[in-house]
């Protein structure tokens, strides 16, 4: 048997699925993130929870998690010039899905639905990442 026979076959398309899904998680994050921080959504109300935090803050957070989501996924689909980098590169979109995940299990008391459908997209775009065909950059490095 040779290399290629133990090997798994790897989508070419991985990047730009992982791409339009980062775009997508980023845009809900950023959108509940002014939702929350503008006092539009109070997420910790009730005393219930094994965890506390600020409104505002945790506005922020979403903020940040989902501009870096987006920035991440237009660098996957290659959009930009200055963000062709991080399209090469699995490493910080696999961290942002999953910072992305872990933010939207804390949120999932208040949004159950719309948590679970972006935990599955992101569990799609890690999927996309992992199995994606690997680019001539990590060749380099395979002898």
């Amino acid at each position: 048997m040779t290399r290629e026979d133990w090997l798994p076959r790897r989508s070419a398309g991985g990047s730009a699925l992982a791409g339009v899904l980062l775009l997508a998680m980023g845009a809900w994050q950023i959108g509940i993130g002014f939702a929350i921080a503008g006092g539009d959504a109070f997420v910790f109300t009730g005393g219930g929870y094994w965890y506390r935090g600020d409104n505002t803050g945790w506005g922020w957070v979403n903020l940040a998690i989902g501009f870096a989501a987006f920035v991440i996924g237009l660098g996957q689909l290659g959009m930009a010039r200055r963000l062709a980098h991080w399209g090469t590169h699995p490493v910080p979109a696999l961290v942002i899905a999953g910072a992305c995940a872990v933010n939207q299990v804390l949120l999932a008391p208040q949004y159950p639905l719309w948590t679970s459908v972006v935990i599955a997209m992101d569990v799609f775009a890690v999927w996309a990442l992992a199995t994606r065909a690997p680019s001539r950059d990590s060749d380099r490095f395979d002898s």
